[in-house]
């Protein structure tokens, strides 16, 4: 699957569960979806990634300003 419609469709015709950050839950609700936690699972991360092929400087500007707002972390 390569689009959230998809996960969705999937996950709600009942063929797959699927992981997920807890934000999800509040920004993507869907009827006959349900979100349950997973208590024992490590924080979960998030990166930017593009592929280096289709660089632009625009992509390159957005990477650089939000390594700098985060601190480069």
């Amino acid at each position: 699957m390569s689009t959230w419609q998809q996960v969705v469709n999937t996950v709600t015709s009942g063929q797959c569960v699927a992981g997920v950050v807890a934000e999800f839950a509040g920004y993507y609700p869907w009827p006959g979806l349900a979100f349950v936690p997973i208590r024992d699972a490590a924080p979960a991360r998030w990166a930017l990634v593009w592929r280096t092929a289709a660089e632009t400087p625009l992509i390159r500007a957005f990477a650089e300003t939000v390594s700098d707002v985060v601190g480069g972390n």
